[in-house]
């Protein structure tokens, strides 16, 4: 969450990203065995899921499916979001008990990419997700919190 000022007055901002994944109900199971909630699930035409939202704390991670579709818009958009998936994105989560998420990362053999370890903006380590996104959990110090 950030915060700041705009025309002298207070502003609260809050941010979510969405990730294009091949498959929305691994990337549900892969967020929840990192303590991530279900917010919200969509099912397409074809009865499975084509939208969910995982959530932590204010952290908000909407996951999408990518059509299969072979024609028009859903055939345009397949092959701009879907090559290659988690090229160079890091979805940075901020939060206290990042101890606890390692425990959780660790136990449900998430792809550790950096393990948990003090760094000069704080306490870290980084996932692999089944799309292979990077997210990496973080206690932020210092003037990075």
């Amino acid at each position: 969450m950030a915060s700041g000022t705009v025309r002298g007055a207070a502003m609260k901002a809050e941010m979510s990203v969405m990730l294009n994944v091949k498959d929305v109900e691994r990337s549900l199971r892969f967020y929840k065995a990192l303590g991530f909630d279900a917010r919200w699930k969509w099912e397409g035409d074809d009865e499975r899921l084509s939208y969910a939202g995982v959530g932590i704390g204010d952290a908000v991670i909407a996951l999408g499916r990518i059509p299969t579709g072979r024609r028009g818009f859903d055939r345009d958009y397949a092959k701009w979001v879907s090559t290659p998936l988690g090229a160079g994105v890091i979805v940075t989560v901020e939060l206290k008990p990042v101890e606890k998420i390692y425990r959780k990362a660790k136990k449900a053999k998430a792809p550790i990419e950096s393990p948990l370890s003090k760094r000069p903006y704080g306490t870290a380590f980084m996932v692999t997700d089944p799309d292979g996104y990077v997210v990496r959990f973080l206690r932020p110090k210092g003037e990075f919190a």
